[in-house]
Protein backbone atom coordinates (compact mmCIF):
# COMPACT_ATOMS: atom_id res chain seq x y z
CA UNK A 1 0.00 0.00 0.00
CA UNK A 2 1.37 3.37 -0.77
CA UNK A 3 1.34 6.00 1.43
CA UNK A 4 1.47 9.93 -0.44
CA UNK A 5 4.23 11.65 0.35
CA UNK A 6 5.92 8.72 1.63
CA UNK A 7 9.46 7.39 -0.91
CA UNK A 8 8.03 4.88 -3.85
CA UNK A 9 8.80 1.11 -3.33
CA UNK A 10 11.21 -0.84 -4.83
CA UNK A 11 10.32 -4.00 -6.34
CA UNK A 12 11.99 -6.04 -3.89
CA UNK A 13 9.83 -4.10 -1.20
CA UNK A 14 6.70 -4.86 -3.29
CA UNK A 15 7.54 -8.69 -3.54
CA UNK A 16 8.11 -8.85 0.11
CA UNK A 17 4.88 -7.44 0.86
CA UNK A 18 3.27 -9.91 -1.34
CA UNK A 19 4.69 -13.29 0.28
CA UNK A 20 3.99 -11.48 3.61
CA UNK A 21 0.04 -11.52 2.40
CA UNK A 22 1.12 -15.17 1.22
CA UNK A 23 2.31 -16.48 4.31
CA UNK A 24 -0.44 -14.86 6.39
CA UNK A 25 -2.92 -16.39 4.42
CA UNK A 26 -1.14 -19.69 4.67
CA UNK A 27 -1.39 -19.81 8.62
CA UNK A 28 -5.29 -18.31 8.66
CA UNK A 29 -5.95 -21.56 6.16
CA UNK A 30 -4.10 -24.00 8.70
CA UNK A 31 -5.52 -22.62 11.68
CA UNK A 32 -9.18 -22.83 9.88
CA UNK A 33 -8.20 -26.74 9.06
CA UNK A 34 -7.55 -27.59 12.73
CA UNK A 35 -10.55 -25.82 13.88
CA UNK A 36 -13.02 -27.19 10.95
CA UNK A 37 -12.15 -30.97 10.49
CA UNK A 38 -13.21 -33.04 7.24
CA UNK A 39 -15.24 -35.13 10.13
CA UNK A 40 -16.92 -31.94 11.52
CA UNK A 41 -18.03 -30.65 8.16
CA UNK A 42 -19.04 -33.89 7.00
CA UNK A 43 -20.82 -33.85 10.20
CA UNK A 44 -22.61 -30.38 9.11
CA UNK A 45 -23.52 -31.50 5.66
CA UNK A 46 -25.25 -34.66 6.81
CA UNK A 47 -27.42 -32.44 9.76
CA UNK A 48 -28.51 -29.92 7.37
CA UNK A 49 -29.59 -32.96 4.39
CA UNK A 50 -31.49 -34.65 7.17
CA UNK A 51 -33.26 -31.35 8.44
CA UNK A 52 -34.15 -30.82 4.33
CA UNK A 53 -35.36 -34.34 4.17
CA UNK A 54 -37.79 -34.15 7.02
CA UNK A 55 -39.13 -31.20 5.77
CA UNK A 56 -41.48 -32.76 3.32
CA UNK A 57 -44.14 -30.80 2.23
CA UNK A 58 -43.15 -28.71 -1.38
CA UNK A 59 -41.66 -25.41 -1.72
CA UNK A 60 -44.40 -22.56 -1.31
CA UNK A 61 -44.69 -19.79 -3.32
CA UNK A 62 -45.21 -16.88 -1.12
CA UNK A 63 -48.39 -14.77 -2.58
CA UNK A 64 -47.67 -10.53 -2.35
CA UNK A 65 -49.95 -8.06 -1.40
CA UNK A 66 -51.79 -6.54 -4.29
CA UNK A 67 -50.04 -4.17 -6.66
CA UNK A 68 -51.69 -1.26 -5.55
CA UNK A 69 -50.57 -0.36 -2.12
CA UNK A 70 -53.62 -0.01 0.63
CA UNK A 71 -53.99 3.32 1.76
CA UNK A 72 -56.48 4.43 4.65
CA UNK A 73 -59.37 5.64 3.61
CA UNK A 74 -59.73 9.10 4.37
CA UNK A 75 -62.48 10.51 6.17
CA UNK A 76 -64.90 12.59 5.03
CA UNK A 77 -64.51 15.86 6.94
CA UNK A 78 -67.80 17.75 5.92
CA UNK A 79 -66.53 20.94 7.73
CA UNK A 80 -63.51 20.92 4.74
CA UNK A 81 -66.34 20.54 1.82
CA UNK A 82 -68.48 23.96 3.72
CA UNK A 83 -65.05 25.50 3.02
CA UNK A 84 -64.02 24.77 -0.19
CA UNK A 85 -67.73 25.08 -1.47
CA UNK A 86 -67.69 28.66 -0.05
CA UNK A 87 -64.65 29.47 -1.30
CA UNK A 88 -66.25 28.95 -4.95
CA UNK A 89 -69.25 30.19 -4.56
CA UNK A 90 -67.69 33.18 -3.62
CA UNK A 91 -65.31 32.95 -6.56
CA UNK A 92 -68.60 32.84 -8.56
CA UNK A 93 -70.41 35.73 -6.77
CA UNK A 94 -66.90 37.96 -7.01
CA UNK A 95 -66.56 37.31 -10.79
CA UNK A 96 -70.45 37.98 -11.86
CA UNK A 97 -70.25 41.28 -9.30
CA UNK A 98 -67.21 42.49 -11.33
CA UNK A 99 -69.27 41.86 -14.68
CA UNK A 100 -71.96 43.36 -13.78
CA UNK A 101 -70.78 46.19 -12.03
CA UNK A 102 -69.57 47.80 -15.36
CA UNK A 103 -73.88 47.32 -16.76
CA UNK A 104 -74.81 49.95 -14.30
CA UNK A 105 -75.87 53.05 -14.71
CA UNK A 106 -72.89 55.39 -13.31
CA UNK A 107 -70.34 52.52 -13.32
CA UNK A 108 -67.10 52.56 -14.71
CA UNK A 109 -67.16 52.98 -18.58
CA UNK A 110 -65.46 50.46 -20.66
CA UNK A 111 -63.55 51.93 -24.13
CA UNK A 112 -64.06 49.53 -26.89
CA UNK A 113 -60.82 47.80 -27.56
CA UNK A 114 -61.01 48.76 -31.66
CA UNK A 115 -61.31 52.33 -30.55
CA UNK A 116 -57.95 51.83 -28.10
CA UNK A 117 -56.43 50.07 -31.09
CA UNK A 118 -57.06 52.76 -34.05
CA UNK A 119 -55.92 55.45 -31.46
CA UNK A 120 -59.31 57.49 -32.28
CA UNK A 121 -59.44 58.27 -28.78
CA UNK A 122 -58.38 62.15 -28.56
CA UNK A 123 -57.67 63.38 -24.87
CA UNK A 124 -60.71 65.67 -24.09
CA UNK A 125 -60.23 69.07 -21.52
CA UNK A 126 -62.23 70.40 -19.44
CA UNK A 127 -62.75 73.46 -18.34
CA UNK A 128 -62.44 73.22 -14.43
CA UNK A 129 -64.20 76.49 -12.50
CA UNK A 130 -61.26 77.73 -10.41
CA UNK A 131 -63.70 80.45 -8.61
CA UNK A 132 -65.37 77.90 -6.14
CA UNK A 133 -63.17 77.99 -2.75
CA UNK A 134 -62.13 76.01 -1.06
CA UNK A 135 -65.06 76.03 1.69
CA UNK A 136 -67.65 75.81 -0.61
CA UNK A 137 -65.90 72.46 -2.32
CA UNK A 138 -66.17 70.90 1.22
CA UNK A 139 -69.50 72.01 2.17
CA UNK A 140 -70.68 70.17 -1.30
CA UNK A 141 -68.57 67.17 -0.24
CA UNK A 142 -70.52 67.08 3.40
CA UNK A 143 -73.83 67.57 1.24
CA UNK A 144 -72.82 64.60 -0.80
CA UNK A 145 -71.85 62.48 1.32
CA UNK A 146 -75.25 63.25 3.96
CA UNK A 147 -77.38 62.51 1.08
CA UNK A 148 -78.55 58.99 0.06
CA UNK A 149 -78.68 59.88 -4.32
CA UNK A 150 -75.48 59.62 -6.32
CA UNK A 151 -76.48 62.74 -8.12
CA UNK A 152 -75.26 64.83 -6.00
CA UNK A 153 -71.82 63.32 -6.48
CA UNK A 154 -71.95 63.43 -9.99
CA UNK A 155 -70.38 67.12 -10.67
CA UNK A 156 -67.02 65.61 -8.23
CA UNK A 157 -67.22 63.00 -11.41
CA UNK A 158 -67.03 65.51 -13.62
CA UNK A 159 -64.31 67.15 -12.34
CA UNK A 160 -62.13 63.53 -11.88
CA UNK A 161 -60.26 62.77 -14.92
CA UNK A 162 -60.44 59.51 -16.31
CA UNK A 163 -57.62 57.26 -16.13
CA UNK A 164 -57.53 56.81 -19.80
CA UNK A 165 -57.45 60.26 -20.56
CA UNK A 166 -54.20 60.59 -18.16
CA UNK A 167 -52.96 57.88 -19.87
CA UNK A 168 -53.34 59.09 -23.71
CA UNK A 169 -51.29 62.27 -22.41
Amino acid sequence: MKIPGAPSETPSETLSDERLMDDVSAVLRAEADVVFTDERLARQHAHILRRIEEETRPGQVIAFPNAQPTRPALRARPGMRWVAGAAAAGLLIGVAAGHLAHDLPGGIRAIPSAAIASGSLQPTLQAVSTTMSEEEFLGQMEIAIETTGGSALRPLDDLTPLVWEIAAQ
